[in-house]
């Protein structure tokens, strides 16, 4: 098996040479509550649908697993189109807080500008008493 590592190159040694090579912002548990309570973002579930299941997701969230999050942000893709608008912050979540990073990463190279990840993942969110929604089958994207 070939492994594959990107390495970003700093001008300077002081900042990434573009906001794409940026690593993504992690948020807070209390910051990501407040922003679900304003509705002022898209929580996008990376979690995969069994999980989902099994806990609920947060209400309102976009449920996408991990591996149809290129299919969904991609603007070549055949199903862009489901895409919201690059205005929106994202907050990604997966199961404890260790994937989402990489996925937002992955999000902001293919172009979306405001990107962030739930510190802790749904892990966080449930401790900490986050409301849940059930989980629909035909939510997922």
């Amino acid at each position: 098996m070939e492994w594959l590592m990107t390495i970003t190159v700093f001008e300077n040694g002081s900042a990434p040479a573009t906001e794409a090579e940026a690593p993504p912002s992690q948020l807070p548990l209390a910051e990501a509550r407040r922003l679900h309570g304003r509705g002022e973002a898209v929580f996008v579930d990376l979690r995969m649908t069994w999980e989902m299941k099994r806990t609920g997701l947060i209400p309102g969230a976009f449920p996408c697993p991990h591996g149809l999050m290129d299919l969904w942000i991609d603007p070549d893709s055949p199903i862009s189109g489901t895409a919201p608008a690059n205005r929106k912050v994202f907050v990604f979540c997966c199961g404890d807080g260790l994937h989402a990073p990489q996925a937002a990463q992955s999000a902001r190279h293919m172009g979306l500008q405001k990107v962030f990840f739930l510190e802790g993942g749904m892990d966080a969110w449930l401790s900490g008493g986050g409301c849940i929604a059930a989980f629909d089958q035909h939510q997922v994207h």
